[in-house]
């Protein structure tokens, strides 16, 4: 009989001790799962602190940019290509796409494609493209001019180049109600989270 309970007592033992196991066993799943979330969500604030500081970067290098092209308009209102054409730096009514900001923006989103390479790598950045639209509406002479970004690579700038220059035709700018060349520039973002 004593052999007995001493049995009892080492079954209950043992299946008391695997109990306890297998509940340390999940209590390491559920650690490691709550682990794996707080990684996520650290990973997700890193981009959004990534994300915030592009654009902050990106809008300070819009306005001087801004600012630098109004003052290069104060010294000289124009300036001749390499054809001797006349490109005007600002003019009384500046170019504008067919449809507004909104339809080029949405030119832009269709026809953008992020290159693969840098998407791999996780590169992002603002590129700026300066052009010129002509008298009849047409993009030409388009260049990645600024980046905004630590990451932005050339494989970036040559996607940025080219969507510009496949845009269709623009609205003139126009000078004394002529239309006339002008020099534009907008910025293209590439953003891993959209």
């Amino acid at each position: 009989m004593k052999r007995n309970i001493q049995l009892v007592i080492l079954l209950s033992a043992i299946a008391l001790w695997q109990g306890c196991a297998s509940k340390g066993e999940g209590s390491a799943d559920e650690s490691k799962a709550i682990t794996q979330a707080q990684a996520a969500q650290m990973k997700k604030d890193e981009v959004a602190a990534k994300r915030a500081l592009l654009v902050k970067a990106s809008v300070l290098k819009a306005e001087e940019r801004a600012r630098a092209a109004a003052e290069r308009a104060k010294l000289t209102p124009t300036y001749k290509d390499a054809l001797g054409n006349t490109i005007y730096i600002k003019a009384e009514v500046d170019p504008s796409y067919n449809g507004g900001d909104e339809a080029m923006s949405k030119y832009l989103r269709d026809n953008l494609k992020y290159p693969d390479a840098a998407r791999d790598k996780g590169l992002q950045g603002t590129v700026f493209v300066d052009f010129v639209i002509d008298s009849k509406g047409r993009v030409r002479e388009v260049v990645a001019s600024d980046v905004v970004g630590e990451d932005v690579d050339i494989s970036l700038k040559e996607e940025a180049v080219r969507v510009v220059a496949s845009m269709p035709a623009w609205n003139a700018g126009l000078q004394q109600a002529k239309a006339v060349d002008v020099s534009f520039s907008i910025p293209i973002t590439f953003d891993l989270v959209n």
